[in-house]
């Protein structure tokens, strides 16, 4: 997860009600701030964030929590508000029915334990056909980020990956390209058909799981970092302004144009309603 550390930049925070991500930084920051007053949000980085939840200096916190990573603190309510996703996409003839981290890695990786430049290297039941990999991580998302702390565990990426394509040219390899596949923030709005990913490696699911918003709210779907919120118990009642917009349709559309997954709006408003009766 080094590249993603690199995001989490140290600095100071200052007085604010929500402290968070820089990735909220922007858009998201002035909507919640034109819901909620201009001292509601300060979104310096995932580091600074959690230092200041911990410390007692802000209510509440959205923060990318890396896996196994424990809460800043005991007795916080916390949400999963959105997460970055990394969805695979394929042309639509391949045959593959579903992909795991390690051929992710044979796919991608510099210095993979089994490289992979076909199709039926991955899977001997595939067709013979040359892979063309990919990826597009659009300013804003963390896909390239994402991929390589969590499958290439750091890696370098292999030299022919064409890293960093724009989403149109990733559009044209899953349309023309027999052999495509490509790393998005989405699912391809048109053609290219996505792959369940497992996770697969010792002591975690080799059950394959698809990029819906059920599946990565639930966190079954492997191939992501969620951004959750913290919030601290003694603070609901003055953050509710703030509560309500973060977990609004408005909140979620703008993480969605910023390439983020948000949480389902059934299981927004069941935090709201659970923070009511609590």
């Amino acid at each position: 997860m080094r590249h993603l550390l690199g995001l989490l930049f140290v600095c100071a925070v200052q007085a604010a009600d929500v402290v968070g991500s820089d990735l909220l930084d922007g858009r998201f920051a002035a909507g919640l701030r034109a819901a909620a007053g201009q001292d509601s949000a300060d979104f310096a980085g995932t580091l600074p964030a959690r230092r200041a939840l911990v410390e007692g200096r802000s209510a509440a916190a959205i923060l990318m929590v890396r896996p196994g990573e424990a809460a800043p603190a005991a007795g916080l309510r916390e949400f999963r508000l959105a997460s970055a996703v990394v969805v695979v996409a394929t042309h639509g003839s391949n045959r593959m029915e579903q992909i795991s981290f390690e051929q992710l890695a044979n796919a991608y990786a510099r210095d993979a334990r089994a490289p992979a430049r076909n199709w039926n290297d991955l899977d001997p039941a595939a067709r013979s056909e040359l892979m063309t990999p990919a990826l597009s991580s659009p300013p804003g998302t963390l896909v390239l980020e994402v991929f390589q702390g969590l499958v290439l565990e750091g890696q370098p990426f292999r030299p022919d990956v064409r890293l960093r394509v724009e989403p149109s040219l990733a559009a044209d390899l899953l349309a023309a390209r027999a052999g495509s596949i490509v790393l998005l923030p989405k699912p391809p709005a048109a053609r290219g058909r996505v792959l369940p990913v497992s996770d697969g490696r010792p002591g975690r699911s080799a059950t394959a799981y698809g990029p819906d918003e059920t599946n990565v709210h639930n966190g079954d779907y492997p191939l992501q970092v969620p951004l959750i919120l913290y919030v601290r118990p003694d603070k609901v009642a003055t953050l509710r302004p703030a509560l309500r917009w973060l977990c609004s349709d408005a909140a979620a559309a703008l993480l969605s144009d910023q390439g983020l997954t948000p949480a389902p709006a059934a299981a927004r408003t069941a935090f709201l309603q659970r923070l009511d009766t609590r």
